[in-house]
C-alpha cells in the first residue's frame, strides 16, 4: 500500500501543481461578449458610450474586477438607470462573457416651479424677510432619454419676478465612433426687478411694480458642439448671440451697467471648454479627479458693445482614505486677459452659482480675477436603500437609495478688483471660513439637501441651506 500511496500522492501533486502553473500563465483575459438586460427605451449604443471596454478587448487579470467596477459607476453616472450591475456571466479558459443588468430610471420630470428671485435661500430668508412675493412660479419639463440616446429636452415657462421661456435640446455623441454631439438653446427672460449696483458687497435692486416696464430683459440663442475624446474627456465649442436691455431707471442709477451710455448690449460669445472627469459619482464625488479649462471671448470684433477675454479653470481631487472617510480638495479661478474696465454686469466673480466661499453666501464680490479653494473631510453616516415596490420590473421607483454624510470644511477666496471696489469691503480682501455640514442625498445623489454651520473671517456665524436637483 505504501508505494501506491506515494504514487497517488505524486500524481495528485502533479495535477494540482500543473493546473496551478497553467493558471499562473494566464495573466490576461479576452472579452468574448457583452450582453444587456433591462434596456426598454435606452439604445445599446447609448450604454456603450459610457463603457471603456468592448468586445475583443484584452485585459490583465489584475485589472479585470476594478475595470468592471469602474464601468458600473460610469453607467450610473449617465443618470439613465437607478440601478446597474456589471458582472462576469461566463468564464471559459482565457475568455469571459460580461453581462450588464440595469433598471431604467424615470426619465420625464414635469416639475412645478416655485423658485426664489434671489441668489439663494439664505439671502431670501434673511435679507428679504421671506417675502413670498419674491417667488417665481411656472412649469419646467425635463425629459431625459427622449429618443433613447440619453438626449435631453428641457422646456421652461416661468412667471413672476422673472418671466422666462426656454427651450433646450442636447444630443450626446452618437454614431459608430460616438465622437460628436450637439445642443441647441433659445431663451427669453425679463425682470420686474433688476440689480443696478453692489454696496457693502450686497446687490442693490430697483423695482417699480406700478409700471408695466421691465427693468431688465435678455434674449439668447446658441449652438454647442461637443467632441468626445473618450468616456472621461470632452471638448465643448459654444457660440451664442445675446441681446440685453435695461430700463431708463436702471441706467440712471448706474451708467456703467453696460458702459458707454448704453441701454442695450448685443454680442456674440465664443466659449471653449475642455474637461477630464474621472470622479466616481459626478453629482457627489468621493473618489477621483476633475480637470476643467475654459476660454470665453465676449465680443468677436464686429459687435463693439463689449470686448472681454477670460481664462478659467477648475481642478478637483477626491480621495477615499477609509471605508467611510474621504477628503476633497477643489481649486477654481479666473483671469481677465485684457484687464480693462468691463461693464458692471459682466464683473461677476464670487457669490454666484456654485462659486462662493462658504459662510459668505449673503455677499457678492465682483472683480476681474479671482481664486477659490475648498477642502472637505467627508464621513458617510448612513447608506440605506428604502424598498418601495417588490416588483422590480414594473416600477421605476421600486427602491430609493438614501444616504447621509457629514463634512468638515475650510474655504479660502480672493477677488482682485481695480474698478468697482469702492464701498465693497470684501473686494481685494482675503476671505476665510470653516464649519460643519450635513448632507442628505436621494436617488443616487441626484437630489441633495445640504445644511452647513459656518463661521467666516468676519466672525459671522450662521446656518446655510442648499437644495440641488441634478436631473
Amino acid at each position: 500500500m505504501k508505494p501506491f500511496c506515494q504514487t497517488a500522492f505524486f500524481l495528485f501533486f502533479f495535477f494540482v501543481s500543473g493546473d496551478h502553473l497553467l493558471l499562473g500563465q494566464v495573466n490576461r483575459v479576452f472579452i468574448k461578449s457583452i450582453s444587456y438586460e433591462g434596456l426598454k427605451k435606452t439604445k445599446i449604443q447609448a450604454v456603450k458610450s459610457y463603457l471603456n471596454i468592448k468586445e475583443g478587448d484584452s485585459i490583465s487579470l489584475a485589472e479585470l474586477m476594478p475595470k468592471l467596477e469602474e464601468n458600473q459607476r460610469n453607467i450610473l453616472n449617465s443618470k439613465l438607470f437607478s440601478r446597474a450591475e456589471l458582472k462576469i456571466l461566463e468564464w471559459q479558459e482565457e475568455s469571459v462573457c460580461i453581462h450588464l443588468k440595469v433598471v431604467e430610471a424615470w426619465y420625464v420630470f414635469p416639475i412645478p416651479i416655485f423658485e426664489l428671485a434671489d441668489r439663494n435661500i439664505n439671502v431670501w430668508w434673511k435679507d428679504f424677510n421671506r417675502d413670498i412675493s419674491r417667488v417665481n412660479s411656472g412649469i419646467a419639463i425635463y425629459w431625459r432619454n427622449l429618443a433613447g440616446y440619453n438626449d435631453r429636452f428641457t422646456f421652461i415657462a416661468q412667471f413672476g419676478f422673472t418671466r422666462k421661456f426656454e427651450i433646450d435640446y442636447e444630443l450626446p455623441p452618437i454614431g459608430k465612433k460616438q465622437r460628436f454631439g450637439i445642443s441647441l438653446n433659445v431663451l427669453y427672460s425679463d425682470n420686474k426687478e433688476s440689480i443696478f449696483n453692489s454696496i457693502d458687497n450686497k446687490l442693490m435692486f430697483y423695482r417699480n411694480l406700478e409700471s408695466k416696464e421691465r427693468q431688465f430683459s435678455r434674449f439668447r440663442t446658441g449652438l454647442t458642439l461637443r467632441y468626445r475624446k473618450s468616456v472621461y474627456s470632452n471638448h465643448y465649442f459654444e457660440l451664442y448671440y445675446q441681446k440685453l436691455g435695461i430700463s431708463d431707471s436702471i441706467y440712471i442709477r448706474n451708467p456703467d451697467f453696460f458702459l458707454s451710455n448704453r441701454r442695450t448690449q448685443r454680442s456674440f460669445t465664443f466659449n471653449y471648454n475642455y474637461e477630464i472627469d474621472k470622479r466616481d459619482i459626478w453629482t457627489y464625488p468621493l473618489n477621483g479627479y476633475l480637470f476643467y479649462f475654459n476660454i470665453q471671448k465676449r465680443g468677436l470684433g464686429f459687435d463693439r458693445d463689449i470686448n472681454q477675454l477670460w481664462l478659467g479653470s477648475r481642478v478637483a481631487l477626491h480621495k477615499k482614505i477609509a471605508k467611510r472617510w474621504s477628503i476633497g480638495l477643489i481649486s477654481e479661478g479666473r483671469y481677465s486677459v485684457f484687464g480693462h474696465k468691463d461693464p458692471f454686469y459682466q464683473q461677476e466673480a464670487l457669490g454666484y452659482g456654485d462659486s462662493f466661499v462658504r459662510g459668505y453666501q449673503y455677499y457678492v464680490v465682483n472683480g476681474q480675477h479671482y481664486c477659490l479653494f475648498r477642502s472637505d473631510i467627508n464621513f458617510k453616516i448612513l447608506d440605506y436603500t428604502i424598498p418601495i415596490s417588490a416588483k422590480e420590473r414594473s416600477s421605476f421607483f421600486y427602491e430609493l437609495p438614501f444616504r447621509i454624510h457629514t463634512r468638515f470644511h475650510t474655504d479660502y477666496g480672493y477677488v482682485w478688483d481695480r474698478f468697482y471696489y469702492v464701498g465693497n469691503k470684501l473686494n481685494n480682501k482675503h476671505m476665510l471660513s470653516s464649519g460643519l455640514g450635513l448632507d442628505f442625498a436621494l436617488y443616487n445623489y441626484n437630489i441633495l439637501i445640504q445644511i452647513d454651520y459656518t463661521i467666516n473671517r468676519l466672525l459671522q456665524k450662521d446656518v446655510f441651506l442648499t437644495v440641488k436637483a441634478n436631473f
